[in-house]
């Protein structure tokens, strides 16, 4: 049978969607291809990585004549054999991914996995599960007993699940995940950002603590992450052309005893790297701001710490929210300023993908959900002033 199956050879190719890996409707992704049986044979998996990976190895399963039908191949535990725990396979996965020679994760990354493993997969019963033990129906009891006020922390924690058992797939140690539940890592908004008109912006800058005005400037009109502004270095300033670099950005991380530290690091993504054009208003500040700082060298920090270090975001965010409250909006987060470029820029005319450019986002819908929020305040707008032109009210 080995020999027959032979005679049918397959290259692995690089995964591509014209090779066998596709995209679906719902995010994840599919892998296929013809078995020496003549059959079509699938596997749908989290990330595109994992499908491309799956379809190489079935691929070389083949060409090696040692392939088998998937349905009917034994996984390398089974229920009720000596085999890692779930939480003990996610620690495994984590730690693999911090080591990898190839893209290792960000230090940040690890951290955000690590915290997810030890607050929504360790202390229940899933976690104490062994992994080829678990089923869809064990997966889907973990998700709905966890907390509802934590919905984005849940969704995240059910996203890291899907790649772990996918990595175990691929491994061999269980035959199918059983992560496949519809919309589970996508929890809606809890909160939808808010934004400030300009006026309030002004107002805001004016209440800021003097020492960080120009720091919260930078966030509220070029949409910079909080951590991107504390990273800033002179180096980083063309006021001659009027942008900003963004390269890194200050991060805090577990240092394994239980205290946090803070750390500069590169951007997660490469959409994160990027220039920004200064308003003509901010650079003109900018510069004003620049000139009182003469002994500033290229590498030294904006907005260090007394020590010349980065500075803790802790500092940034109080100085916040003290201009939050004295304009009366307590309700502005942070991560509302960046909302508010983005608003401003949309309301403008900046196109999604040049919204999608100014913040750095891997994908567009961040910036398609400004802008449309952006059109149905101006159609909301035009409204108010029909009906005040209707009733003489002008």
């Amino acid at each position: 049978m080995g020999t027959e199956w032979a005679q049918i050879h397959v290259v692995p190719t690089e995964g591509t969607m014209s090779d066998g890996v596709r995209k679906l409707a719902n995010g994840s992704w599919n892998a296929r291809y013809v078995g020496p049986d003549g059959k079509r044979y699938g596997r749908t998996f989290g990330v595109k990585r994992d499908a491309v990976t799956w379809r190489g190895q079935e691929l070389r399963l083949i060409d090696l004549d040692e392939w088998t039908p998937p349905a009917a191949r034994k996984p390398k535990y089974e229920p009720g054999d000596d085999g890692p725990t779930v939480a003990e396979w996610v620690g495994k996965c984590i730690d693999a991914r911090a080591t990898r020679s190839r893209r290792p994760l960000k230090p940040t990354t690890v951290d955000n996995y690590r915290k997810l493993l030890r607050l929504s997969i360790e202390p229940t019963s899933l976690g104490s599960m062994a992994l080829t033990e678990v089923r869809r129906e064990h997966v889907v009891a973990w998700r709905e007993q966890l907390p509802k006020a934590t919905r984005t922390q849940n969704g995240k924690a059910y996203e890291l699940l899907v790649s772990v058992f996918s990595d175990a797939v691929t491994e061999g140690l269980i035959a199918s995940s059983p992560a496949t539940l519809r919309g589970a890592g996508t929890p809606e908004r809890a909160r939808e950002p808010q934004t400030m008109t300009p006026t309030e912006v002004n107002a805001y800058l004016d209440a800021a603590p003097p020492k960080w005005r120009v720091a919260l400037l930078l966030s509220v009109t070029c949409g910079l992450r909080i951590g991107e502004v504390l990273a800033l270095r002179d180096r980083d300033l063309d006021l001659e052309l009027g942008q900003l670099h963004v390269r890194r950005t200050v991060a805090k991380v577990d240092d394994g005893d239980g205290h946090r530290r803070i750390v500069l690091q590169e951007p997660k993504t490469k959409e994160a790297v990027r220039t920004v054009h200064l308003l003509p208003h901010t650079l003109g500040e900018l510069r004003a701001w620049r000139e009182m700082r003469p002994k500033l060298r290229a590498d030294d920090l904006l907005f260090p710490n007394q020590f010349g270090k980065p500075l803790n975001d802790d500092v940034l965010r109080r100085a916040h929210k003290k201009a939050a409250q004295a304009i009366g909006r307590p309700d502005l987060r942070n991560h509302d300023l960046r909302a508010t470029a983005a608003t401003m820029s949309a309301q403008s005319g900046a196109t999604v993908r040049e919204i999608q450019a100014q913040l750095g986002h891997t994908t567009p819908a961040m910036a398609l959900r400004y802008q449309t929020a952006s059109a149905e305040r101006d159609a909301e707008r035009a409204r108010r002033v029909s009906d005040a032109w209707g009733t003489g009210q002008t």
